[in-house]
């Protein structure tokens, strides 16, 4: 790839997004942002959410909806933050409750922004294209299934893939039943991280070589289901 041409590129990306370009920034880097500042603050304010877990508890699935339904956050960094605080069970009871009511509030936001643009951005993208087009007018469980496959993959962002579904404008039968099973399997992952994390003291050797193989073991697996689903939705959408 030439360098020189990098930033011609990158202009003619946006503007071939037009109207849509403010959001493809919120979709694609306040993630980053995000994930940046909950760091920063993740020590004190995980403590405090565990030390005061029922109203912390609430608070962590409010935070989900507004700050994951808005593109503010990753689900995978706020999922490590609530298994270190909460545990795992209930860590992932909270969690998949905020993602699913943050992924439909996204859903419908951005629903009613798309226009009809862009399909015609998508020609210049093969990949994104043929997910759009195999979403477009499938069955219900067709749908469920594609969406089910691009939850499943760690590299597909969170609100990206809303932004994707809502453009396709998918059955939202389709789009939550895809997502809450989708997410399941990541989402306990990241989940019992945190749980893990919170657990681990080297002043006991044995359980904390214990469970850093768990941690490690658990990465290793959402990668391979990532790699899985990730094959299986190129058969399916180019078929």
């Amino acid at each position: 790839m030439n360098i020189r041409n990098l930033p011609n590129k990158i202009r003619l990306y946006f503007k071939e997004l037009g109207t849509l370009t403010p959001i493809a920034l919120v979709t694609t880097f306040l993630p980053v942002v995000g994930s940046s500042i909950l760091l920063a603050i993740a020590y004190p304010l995980g403590f405090w959410l565990k030390e005061n877990w029922a109203v912390g508890g609430v608070l962590y699935v409010l935070g989900i909806v507004i700050f994951c339904g808005l593109a503010l956050l990753p689900t995978n960094v706020i999922g490590i933050l609530g298994g270190w605080a909460f545990g795992f069970y209930p860590g992932i009871a909270l969690l998949i409750s905020g993602v699913v009511v943050a992924s439909l509030a996204s859903f419908l936001i951005h629903s009613r922004i798309v226009g009809d643009k862009l399909p015609r951005v998508f020609d210049a993208h093969p990949k994104a294209k043929a997910i759009y087009q195999a979403l477009l007018g499938q069955s219900v469980w067709r749908a469920t299934l594609i969406i089910f496959l691009l939850r499943l993959s760690p590299a597909m962002p969170f609100a990206l893939t809303n932004f994707l579904m809502a453009s396709a404008r998918v059955p939202v039968k389709s789009f939550l039943l895809g997502t809450f099973f989708g997410m399941l399997p990541r989402s306990s992952a990241v989940v019992f991280v945190g749980a893990g994390l919170s657990e681990l003291s080297f002043e006991n050797s044995p359980d904390s070589w214990l469970i850093i193989s768990g941690i490690i073991a658990t990465i290793v697996s959402v990668l391979v289901i990532g790699i899985i689903s990730k094959r299986a939705l190129k058969h399916l959408t180019y078929q």
